[in-house]
């Protein structure tokens, strides 16, 4: 008898994810179990304007602690029923809320009970434990996300593609995100490995993840922008929230 009792605990923890963040688990929510990964890259890229990415390097170890990520981005229902504002071109209950400044998604968030992530959250997410330059590899796919390619002149309803292997949808293509850090172009390189928050106060914040209207070329895991700098990105951000156990 004193043999089944382990065998039981593990069972227990392994089958239950609410037993390891010691709460009830949200339906829209998945788990992320702390963990180390490589952020960033030191493979070689261009953005839309012709910038290098050296705002990616180099690649560096970050450990994170548990935490909770949304399944998918903030949808226009979700919104409009905690927020007074909606600035989207399009309407539909199930698309991605956008035209979110920073202070909205945070403040959205926080009425929620949740939070933004930080950018070292976001990207441990978004690659699902994969170091490549999508989730599901190097090749773009379009079963897992939609860009310019395969949009229909619109933001798409979330959830029609294939989630990443941890089960987030969305996390590439969509819409941009918003995260917690401020923007540094040099602060992979002196980004501590433990629960980065970011450098300190800067002009702008982060987005990440792409979005429906991003060219094929432009497309990666790693891809990251100042938010507001350029009117195409801002006019098409949106949020995920994240929640600590």
């Amino acid at each position: 008898m004193k043999n089944i009792t382990p065998i039981i605990l593990f069972v227990t923890l392994f089958l239950s994810p609410q037993v390891l963040f010691g709460a009830d688990l949200p339906s829209d929510m998945v788990p992320i179990k702390a963990g180390c990964f490589m952020m960033g890259t030191n493979d070689n890229y261009i953005y839309e304007d012709d910038d290098d990415n050296a705002r990616e390097k180099p690649a560096h170890q970050v450990c994170l602690d548990a935490f909770y990520m949304d399944r998918f981005e903030v949808t226009q229902s979700k919104w409009d029923a905690v927020m007074k504002i909606n600035r989207s071109v399009f309407h539909k209950p199930d698309q991605p809320i956008t035209h979110v400044n920073w202070r909205e998604a945070r403040h959205y968030c926080k009425k929620i009970g949740r939070r933004l992530p930080t950018e070292a959250e976001w990207e441990y997410s978004a690659r699902a434990g994969n170091q490549t330059r999508f989730p599901w590899g190097n090749e773009v796919d379009d079963d897992y996300l939609w860009y310019a390619a395969n949009s229909s002149r619109e933001p798409a309803s979330v959830g029609q593609k294939k989630p990443n292997a941890w089960g987030l949808y969305d996390m590439v293509g969509g819409v941009w995100e918003w995260v917690e850090d401020w923007y540094s172009k040099d602060y992979y390189k002196n980004s501590p490995t433990k629960n980065p928050r970011g450098p300190v106060r800067q002009s702008f914040r982060v987005i990440r993840g792409n979005s429906w209207m991003s060219e094929e070329q432009y497309l990666r895991v790693t891809s990251r922008h100042r938010g507001l700098s350029d009117p195409t990105d801002s006019y098409w951000v949106g949020v995920r929230c994240a929640m600590s156990p």
